[in-house]
């Protein structure tokens, strides 16, 4: 009995001791936690950050800034919060990724130091041209003669050196070239929204005549060709050369024209054109000077043919230039160099052959010397690579393809005479049955690197004495 008695008063004293200790920790813990929350607790404010550098006099855009919370105390003074107290302001000095943006860095007038914010303007973001500064073209309308507007373009061109001539959507119908001079004095810029189209009238009388031409010699009312003439690297100032471009749009050559001829300048530079209907798309001539160079920059530039003979996307003379990113369609030669159209370089360029059966046609033909061309897709052209007699130029990365039969035959790298290219990480391949494999044999007087593929429908013995004579090991099985 007394035992039981015992027990029962140590259960209960046990009892006690654990209602007592959560009782503590429970207060105790109460108190550390609002301790806590009462010291870290922080009610956060939002400001504006930048997220894309904005030159001096640059607008402020959604893509510019974004709201970000951060602490009160690491507010600066005058700090914006809301992206719309920021309409039709400028910045005042030069803010890089990670600035706030503060009253003192933001100005209700454009600076007089601003650099220009052509730059910051996007293609595709919706601008206001005479905000910026540009000359509509369509206040010349008025000049336009009989569905003629190249009367017009020129007459803006002419008035308004050193400007940007911007296009609005529409179709503008010219009938004869639209002359850009390379002179520092008067050249001009084209901007063309995405839906403006500067379009071939049906009666253009000369397929081979480009639509507009940068620095051509002319017979004309508005730049004569003494604007152009022929320099001396040794009697000009390269570097006072003013950049000429054009931006978007479409340059539609209606199967009567050729698309955009450039044969002097420093720096010109095509971007997000569409080249279309056209008998050459962008002929780069030889330069006006000792060089021969123009340093022409095309880039996301597409090029369509209409399947014309002798027809080429790029017709490179001249020497110094770049080109990337284009695909090119319905042309007899994707590209072609001729024997001055050296020190190029080609990335990324794509061409395709579309509705010419059983001709001859090459992707990228070079006559030259020192170009470079690196991942560039020849599809379903005869030649995909075909390179003159000593002609030394780089082929990186190529890709050569056919899926369909309907050449004469199939040649991924193609050599008249001696090679003395060199063809890095080449690759041929057909989504079609060939009646053998394709070798690497030596072409003529030493020469290598040539590829072969005869189709089905061609008798082998057409190339046997080649096989016979050059064959060496088969890089496709």
């Amino acid at each position: 009995m007394k035992n039981t008695m015992l027990n029962r008063a140590i259960c209960f004293l046990l009892c006690l001791s654990m209602m007592l200790g959560t009782l503590i920790f429970t207060s105790c813990n109460t108190d550390t936690t609002d301790a806590k929350d009462d010291e870290y607790s922080v009610d956060y404010v939002l400001a504006l950050r930048v997220i894309d550098d904005i030159k001096i006099g640059g607008r402020f855009t959604n893509d510019k800034v974004e709201v970000v919370q951060v602490r009160p105390d690491a507010v600066p003074e005058g700090i914006y919060s809301d992206i719309s107290d920021l309409k039709d302001k400028y910045a005042a000095s030069q803010l890089c990724v990670g600035d706030f943006v503060t009253a003192a860095k933001v100005t209700d007038t454009k600076p007089e130091d601003a650099v220009d914010e052509n730059e910051d303007i996007e293609i595709g973001v919706e601008i206001d041209p005479y905000e910026l500064g540009y000359v509509v073209i369509t206040k010349y309308k008025s000049e336009s003669a009989h569905g003629d507007f190249a009367p017009a373009i020129q007459k803006a061109i002419d008035e308004n050196p050193g400007r940007t001539i911007y296009f609005p959507d529409g179709i503008y119908q010219i009938k004869s070239p639209i002359y850009i001079s390379t002179d520092p004095a008067k050249s001009v810029s084209l901007r063309l929204s995405h839906l403006a189209v500067i379009s071939a009238a049906q009666d253009w009388s000369d397929k081979t005549s480009a639509m507009i031409q940068i620095g051509c010699k002319q017979e004309s009312e508005h730049a004569p060709a003494a604007d152009d003439a022929v320099a001396s690297m040794n009697g000009i100032d390269l570097s006072s050369e003013r950049s000429i471009s054009i931006i978007g749009g479409c340059i539609d050559g209606n199967s009567k024209a050729s698309g955009i001829a450039i044969g002097g300048g420093k720096d010109t530079y095509i971007y997000n054109v569409s080249i279309k209907s056209i008998y050459n798309g962008i002929h780069v001539l030889k330069g006006p000077n000792e060089l021969g160079a123009t340093w022409v920059n095309v880039d996301n530039v597409n090029i369509t043919g209409y399947e014309a003979e002798e027809s080429s996307g790029l017709l490179i003379e001249g020497t110094y230039n770049t080109f990337s990113n284009m695909r090119i369609a319905s042309v007899n030669y994707g590209l072609l160099c001729t024997e001055t159209g050296e020190r190029n370089i080609f990335r990324n360029l794509h061409p395709l052959v579309v509705g010419m059966n059983n001709r001859y046609t090459v992707g990228f033909w070079d006559k030259s010397d020192g170009n470079n061309f690196d991942i560039c897709y020849s599809d379903q052209f005869s030649a995909g690579y075909r390179v003159e007699e000593n002609t030394r130029s780089v082929m990186n990365g190529g890709f050569c393809y056919w899926w369909t039969e309907r050449n004469n035959y199939h040649v991924g790298y193609e050599s008249a005479g001696k090679f003395n290219s060199i063809i890095v990480s080449g690759y041929v391949s057909h989504g079609h049955a060939v009646e053998i494999d394709a070798y690497l044999f030596l072409g003529e007087d030493g020469g290598q690197g040539v590829v072969l593929y005869p189709v089905i429908n061609i008798p082998s013995g057409k190339y046997q004495y080649m096989l016979e004579k050059h064959c060496k090991t088969p890089i496709i099985n």
